[in-house]
Order: structure tokens, then C-alpha cells, then sequence
């Protein structure tokens, strides 16, 4: 997976506000915050409600109404962390399903190789992120158990 996958997920520099070649960049782009553009963008790709954006951002839906009402509405650094960590899992499994739609389905629904929760839902965190890279790196290389 690469990084122009990753950024193209997240909405490309419109929704980011930088270029983005490198991790490094990529960092800096986190740190200063996506525009809430790149939450809509992820939003629609994977089809989610307003709730399950604001919940996999770790914040209330009432939160992204207000950052919604802002000049210029921007993620916090957490907040992008989080949608970095969607797409990078996104981009994953693309690769994987090398079908964007199927890569999106199996997204949202339970696998048996992470105790039949969905991968979405264990991307609200690190360790559940790597769970699911894990089993996507095991599908691909046909070592699922």
C-alpha cells in the first residue's frame, strides 16, 4: 500500500491542504489537522452515518456539527489520526480484494478471524487497527485460519 493510495482515500490535497509524498509529510498534514472535507470523503466512500463518523473519530456528532459551522472546519490532530488510520485500512484492503466495492463490503462486515466483529469497528483503536491488518495480511497471502 502506498502513500498516494492513502492520501487519494482521504480526498487527495482539497481535503488534506498539503501535498502529500511522504510519510513525513503525511505526519505533518496529521499534525496540523485535515479539513473536515477528508472526514466527508471517508464518510461517503465507506458509506457511514453522521454517527458512526463521529464515533470512529472518538467524538459526538454534536462535535463534528460545530467544527461543520467553523470558516475554516479542520480536524484535530487526534481526529485525523483516526481517519489516517481508516484509510491506511482502507487502502489495505483494496489491495487486498483488488475491488474497491468488495474491499468496502468486507469492511463492514464481521469476520470470523476477529471474534465476528467488523473490522470498522475495531479501528477505533491501534491494537484493534493492527487486528485487522493482521487478518488482511493473512487473506492475502492465503494463511487464514
Amino acid at each position: 500500500m502506498t502513500i498516494a493510495k492513502v492520501y487519494k482515500i482521504i480526498g487527495g490535497k482539497p481535503a488534506v491542504g498539503l501535498p502529500v509524498r511522504t510519510q513525513l509529510d503525511l505526519h505533518a498534514a496529521i499534525q496540523q489537522g485535515f479539513r473536515l472535507q477528508a472526514a466527508q470523503h471517508v464518510k461517503e466512500s465507506l458509506q457511514l452515518t453522521e454517527a458512526e463518523l463521529a464515533q470512529s473519530l472518538g467524538v459526538s456528532a454534536k462535535t463534528l456539527q460545530r467544527i461543520a459551522k467553523e470558516d475554516e472546519p479542520h480536524l484535530t490532530a487526534a481526529m485525523s489520526d483516526r481517519l489516517y488510520r481508516i484509510a491506511r485500512i482502507m487502502a489495505f484492503a483494496q489491495e487486498v480484494f483488488e475491488n474497491t466495492e468488495r474491499a468496502y463490503t468486507w469492511l463492514r462486515e464481521p469476520q470470523r478471524g476477529l471474534g465476528n466483529r467488523t473490522p470498522f469497528s475495531l479501528l477505533e483503536s491501534e491494537a484493534g487497527a493492527r487486528e485487522v491488518e493482521d487478518l488482511l495480511g493473512r487473506l492475502e497471502y492465503g494463511v487464514y485460519t
